[in-house]
């Protein structure tokens, strides 16, 4: 027959330090990130791809382009001139490169 102990044990959270659940933690996080956007270095920067890399399979994939651009409800800013540049809404960008680019990582950097 095993034995059991029962021990009432107290534990000190040092004051600048907060207990919450781990859903409630994921939450805050994904919250962080609404209104923010990102620009091509940050997508870079996340995906440890080029800039080239990414608009050749990703950005200008013609199966994508509907799905990711902005005007359809996507996380991409497409640029419309020279002088205007790629943006990334952070939420919709940190979806995909969790969930849907391993899809297309069979290219090269």
């Amino acid at each position: 027959m095993s034995q059991q102990i029962e021990a009432l044990v107290t534990i000190q959270i040092p004051s600048e330090m907060v207990l919450v659940e781990k859903t409630q933690f994921e939450e805050l996080k994904a919250n962080d990130l609404r209104g923010k956007m990102f620009t091509m270095k940050d997508f870079v920067s996340r995906t440890n791809r080029s800039a080239k890399w990414l608009k050749d399979n990703i950005l200008n994939n013609p199966s994508l382009i509907k799905k990711l651009d902005v005007e359809n409800g996507g996380f991409v800013y497409y640029p419309v001139s020279q002088s205007d540049r790629w943006l990334f809404k952070a939420t919709g960008m940190i979806e995909f490169i969790e969930n849907e680019l391993w899809k297309y990582l069979g290219g090269a950097k």
